[in-house]
């Protein structure tokens, strides 16, 4: 397994952020009762594989910490995620809900708390992948085989509707975790065949436009959500985001999607803000009559905002926001560079 940053999975994290926030701008315009046309039919066309494979790439990368030193891996994994949470959580609130932390400070806060349990829909990712990494700690003496049954049975039963816990998070754990666990099982295999297909792009891309073309048939006809072929469309997806992210590599003039990727968590903790205050602007003034361009457009613009606003802070007392201080990290592993949110340059194809 590569020892470096390596630029594909860069390139198919970065395509998995830029479309999960024009999920969240689709989904915002939605709920407001507008329509939002092709761009409406675009997110369901990718909400069969996009949690999978954001999922799946999160985990890949897991052999390098799991069976170390568990202060180490708690600090890097699971109190490293717990911060930003926090963090974020109460700058979420204080400028999107300012006005009920001056009329009703009371409610204001057993929002936030209430808010540790249930977590808030534009910071559910982190708050999964909290629990995510520390299940996977908790379960890895058992046999991967049985933790992969026993999840892949779950997502069935989630998916589909069987089970509802009324929890947002046991429900949310039930869905996505199987495509978590097979990212760390399966990262071997997956290093493997990238090195395959590597110089076979004619191929790949005729392949590509197969699946694009079958994920598309399975939505039409409302059969994505079924029994297994949820399963089946996460992990079939999750294959073709990673032949994405192996040919965009390959362009370079597309590595702002590759920097992107690498920044992923500055995007996805930081978009909420431009995303939910851009569409409060639009709706309140009533110019939304091309909404599906404009969701676009914001959803673009809060990926750019949110990558020059970390690179305008970083060198301030404001970094903080993407910087976890020496003071919250476990004694053991403070100079461990992943408290921060600041990756190392790429270092391999």
């Amino acid at each position: 397994m590569p020892l470096g940053r390596v630029n594909w999975v860069d390139h198919a994290k970065g395509a998995c952020i830029i479309l999960i926030v024009a999920l969240l701008t689709t989904q915002g315009f939605s709920a407001s009762g507008t329509q939002i046309g092709l761009m409406g039919w675009v997110m369901s066309w990718a909400q069969p594989f996009l949690m999978p494979t954001f999922f799946f790439l999160a985990a890949l990368f897991l052999n390098r910490t799991l069976f170390g030193h568990p202060k180490h891996y708690i600090d890097r994994k699971i109190l490293h995620f717990v911060y930003f949470y926090c963090v974020w959580l109460v700058l979420q609130e204080v400028v999107l809900n300012s006005g009920m932390l001056f009329s009703a400070p009371h409610v204001f806060l057993s929002n936030l708390v209430a808010a540790l349990i249930e977590p808030r829909e534009s910071l559910l990712l982190v708050y999964l992948l909290t629990v995510f990494h520390a299940l996977t700690w908790l379960s890895r003496r058992v046999p991967a085989r049985k933790v992969f049954a026993i999840s892949a049975i779950l997502q069935i039963a989630f998916a589909t509707g069987w089970i509802d816990t009324g929890s947002i998070v046991l429900n949310e754990l039930g869905r996505w975790y199987v495509f978590f666990f097979a990212g760390f099982i399966a990262a071997p295999v997956v290093f493997e065949m990238v090195e395959r297909v590597v110089g076979h792009g004619a191929q790949t891309g005729r392949a590509l436009i197969g699946w694009a073309l079958a994920n598309a048939a399975f939505v039409g006809l409302h059969v994505a959500g079924l029994p297994l072929i949820s399963l089946a469309l996460g992990f079939a997806g999750t294959g073709a985001m990673i032949a994405v992210g192996l040919m965009l590599s390959r362009l370079k003039w597309l590595s702002i999607i590759g920097y992107a990727g690498r920044h992923y968590l500055i995007i996805y903790l930081t978009c909420a803000i431009p995303v939910t205050l851009m569409q409060r602007g639009l709706i309140a003034s009533g110019k939304i009559d091309h909404a599906g361009l404009l969701a676009l457009a914001i959803a673009l613009g809060a990926v750019a905002v949110s990558l020059v606003f970390h690179r305008l802070v970083r060198r301030t007392q404001l970094n903080v926001l993407y910087r976890r201080p020496m003071r919250l990290r476990i004694k053991a592993t403070k100079f461990s560079r992943s408290s921060n949110l600041l990756p190392p340059p790429p270092t391999a194809a």
